[in-house]
């Protein structure tokens, strides 16, 4: 039977927000990841217009990204890491998010495959993963197929007679590889059965392809990955598949969460561009309530709306993050193979659902909303205030919110879990009524 959506975790992680509006609570250890992050986070924000307009993806702030930490945030220090938690590295998230949701999106892979490594059962695994992530190694992934049946791959992971493992196959959608050293690979074996790998980004055999074609989210390097008879090395190849619903560390949940983050931060960029764009307005209209924008009580009113809409955001943000935190925590200290209350985990995944249909939809509008304050000069492609919609756009559509709310519904109605796994592709091809 359903019960109520209540979460219980063993300690209550500070909030997202809590950390960036009283940073004197913070720990030393967030104070020091945040002051190297913070130039990078301003340099990336001050040429994300640009790089955009330009669609440079720029490897060398993935880079700086990398050097500075952002990428080992949760690695513990004796690895390199900064060995934040995983409340304390929300905030940080969000600011990057701010300043460019693309790299947010194009590291989607690397964070998740972040809090996997922590909590895998595997010690070599560990230990192996957690000196490379120390060492600033980034990762991308090749797991989504086109023109493939659902919950079906054709991109194939099997021993040749020598005894070495060889990938072939294309994937798509392959956010974050321009930007890696390394790609996690989903695959079949040759019974047919989902396997993974992790392989270099140069490999023999691998070939990276910028060419998605999404009106958003344009620097995400989501293009094709083709795997030619790339080897891998046997250390590298994983059992199972990479999204089964068994484990939250690499389930919907913690995918998901990530997108809320990207959603989350482009409504904090929406609020910043719109009042520097009404502070520095000098055109008015006639029939507007005051000579200068930054004096007119509606269009204050406006730029009041979409930091109120950012503020919900943030605040059903930062329930994931409580949420999320403390059962990663719990998971991660699981032994033997031990599994978390089903009960708890469906209340997790409704908790992310829920959050998701509030934020997606509330900055979509704040997107829209956001060219009510000014007249053409605010459509100006020297601004592309645009791509604050645009990207908003592309990351609801990755999870259709229609499909999410039926879920929840379901749960409420019928007491039914959420689905956790998630799989993409094609229906079977059916004859034309009619057709001969």
């Amino acid at each position: 039977m359903m019960t109520a959506t209540t979460l219980s975790t063993p300690s209550t992680p500070p909030t997202a927000s809590s950390l960036t509006s009283r940073p004197g609570q913070a720990s030393e250890a967030y104070r020091t990841a945040r002051e190297r992050l913070t130039p990078v986070f301003a340099e990336i924000a001050a040429s994300a217009a640009q790089r955009e307009a330009d669609r440079h993806i720029d490897r060398g702030a993935v880079r700086a990204l990398a050097e500075a930490g952002f990428t080992s945030l949760r690695v513990p220090v004796e690895y390199g890491g900064s060995g934040l938690t995983f409340a304390e590295q929300a905030p940080l998230i969000l600011e990057l998010a701010a300043a460019d949701s693309n790299l947010v999106q194009a590291l989607r892979a690397h964070l998740i495959n972040q809090e996997n490594v922590l909590g895998h059962p595997d010690e070599a695994l560990r230990q192996r993963w957690l000196r490379r992530l120390g060492e600033g190694a980034v990762v991308g992934n090749a797991v989504t197929e086109i023109n493939n049946a659902v919950g079906q791959g054709t991109t194939t992971l099997v021993q040749d007679v020598a005894g070495t493992w060889r990938l072939n196959g294309t994937k798509y959608y392959s956010t974050g590889t321009l930007y890696a050293d390394w790609i996690i690979v989903a695959a079949v074996d040759a019974a047919g059965e989902e396997i993974a790998a992790t392989v270099p980004v140069d490999a023999a055999g691998v070939t990276l392809l910028d060419d998605w074609d999404g009106f958003g989210q344009q620097l995400t390097a989501s293009g094709t990955t083709v795997f030619a008879d790339t080897p891998v090395a046997a250390e590298e190849v994983y059992a199972g598949g990479l999204d089964d619903g068994t484990r939250v560390a690499t389930g919907q949940a913690s995918w998901q969460f990530l997108h809320l983050a990207a959603l989350t931060g482009i409504a904090e960029a929406i609020v910043r561009d719109g009042a520097a764009y009404v502070a520095g307005r000098r055109r008015s209209f006639s029939h507007g309530a005051a000579e200068l924008p930054r004096e007119d009580a509606q269009v204050l009113q406006v730029v009041g709306e979409l930091s109120a809409a950012a503020f919900g955001a943030r605040a059903a943000f930062d329930s994931v993050v409580t949420a999320l935190g403390g059962i990663l925590e719990r998971e991660a200290a699981l032994t033997d193979g031990g599994q978390l209350p089903e009960q708890d985990v469906d209340e997790l995944y409704v908790r992310v659902y829920q959050a998701q249909q509030v934020i997606a939809k509330t900055v979509l509008a704040a997107a829209t909303q956001l060219f009510e304050v000014g007249g053409a000069t605010a459509l100006s492609q020297t601004k592309r205030l645009d791509r604050h919609w645009r990207n908003a756009r592309v990351l609801a559509n990755h999870n259709p919110l229609i499909y999410r709310a039926r879920l929840l519904g379901d749960w409420e109605v019928n007491g039914t879990g959420p689905e956790r796994s998630y799989r993409v592709g094609s229906a079977p091809a059916t004859p034309t009524p009619g057709a001969k």
